[in-house]
């Protein structure tokens, strides 16, 4: 084999490692941000596993994310003003217990999940927090997983 074709078939193979290396490092990855929680996703997908009703019209930053390791949860995060938060969070869950007496929030409520009796792969354990930012916003986030 001449010297050129050993720098070739050298550079190809190292070509080839270093690629599987950055496939491998982009999985690796997106199994991290999936077992940490922060997984992007999209809001509809995630407003139906929470029961949620969408955020406001006039929210600001809006966020979502899943994460799944033996159970599978998903977030939202948004802004929007305080009336706002307040009746979003009324509306979305008319039942819940809206409390002030909150460990990371101002206003908190821990909603019951709609018990059909089947098991659709949403949320049955939910978790809203709403904490009062500078200038009349809040910033609103839900939380829920399964709980198998």
């Amino acid at each position: 084999m001449s010297t050129q074709r050993k720098r070739t078939v050298l550079w190809l193979s190292a070509g080839g490692v270093v690629t599987f290396l950055a496939l491998v490092g982009w999985w690796l990855h997106g199994a991290d941000q999936e077992m940490d929680g922060k997984a992007p996703t999209a809001c509809g997908e995630a407003v139906r596993f929470l029961h949620a009703t969408p955020p406001p019209e006039t929210a600001r930053n809006k966020k979502c994310t899943r994460g799944q390791w033996q159970t599978t949860w998903y977030n939202i995060h948004f802004q929007t003003s305080r009336t706002e938060a307040e009746a979003w969070l009324r509306s979305t869950y008319p039942d819940a217990r809206v409390n002030s007496d909150c460990v990371n929030a101002d206003l908190c409520a821990r909603p019951a999940a709609p018990a059909d009796g089947t098991d659709n792969g949403n949320a049955d354990y939910l978790s809203v927090g709403i904490r009062f930012e500078e200038h009349d916003s809040a910033h609103v986030h839900v939380s829920g997983g399964t709980s198998d």
